[in-house]
């Protein structure tokens, strides 16, 4: 889960976090030679503000994995091990 915890520090009242608890769900499917990462998640705000406040939120992301570019060990790289 990638939470969107929302703070608003200018408003006067004791009404400033927006706290989501949610689930995703996501696959890794490979498109030609590309894995791609399909996700899909929803969010309920229990606590919230109660003017103008979110209490559902879906989001959807689309996400390339890009191969690995550095072949082997990063740090056996640096070091030269």
């Amino acid at each position: 889960m990638s939470p969107n915890v929302l703070i608003n520090w200018y408003t006067s009242d004791g009404n400033k976090v927006t706290f989501p608890v949610g689930l995703a769900v996501s696959k890794v499917q490979r498109i030609g030679i590309l894995p791609v990462k399909f996700q899909v998640q929803g969010q309920y705000m229990p606590v919230n503000p109660e003017f103008f406040g979110q209490r559902w939120n879906i989001q959807v992301a689309v996400t390339p994995v890009i191969p690995k570019l550095i072949k082997g060990n990063v740090l056996e790289n640096l070091l030269g091990n």
